[in-house]
């Protein structure tokens, strides 16, 4: 079975083309080459929880440290961690760290 990326699972229509994507832009997570094949998706389509600016809950939403808590509870990031199983299922992009000291993550 294909595994979906986040605009196909949460049919926001916010990738390039999509039927949103005049009206509220291109979604980053749809065009970020860098994270392409992560999890294997499409661009950033299955690891959108550390691309800053998708679009979530009807707005957008900010820079990684502010928005990983509230993506951890999203059912996209829960499907995309069972079925990629712990030992293959990637929380960051390369070259992304987990700063817990940092004080954009308390804003």
């Amino acid at each position: 079975m294909r595994k979906l990326n986040c605009w196909e699972f949460k049919k926001c229509d916010r990738q390039p083309g999509g039927a949103k994507a005049d009206e509220l832009g291109v979604c980053p997570a749809a065009i970020s080459e860098e994270a392409d094949g992560i999890n294997g998706g499409c661009y950033a389509g299955r690891i959108c929880w550390a691309v800053g600016g998708t679009f979530c809950g009807g707005e957008i939403q900010g820079s990684f440290a502010k928005k990983l808590l509230n993506c951890m509870t999203c059912n996209f990031f829960q499907e995309v961690k069972l079925v990629e199983g712990l030992s293959k299922f990637e929380l960051l992009m390369p070259g992304q760290e987990l700063k817990p000291n940092d004080p954009e993550s308390n804003e």
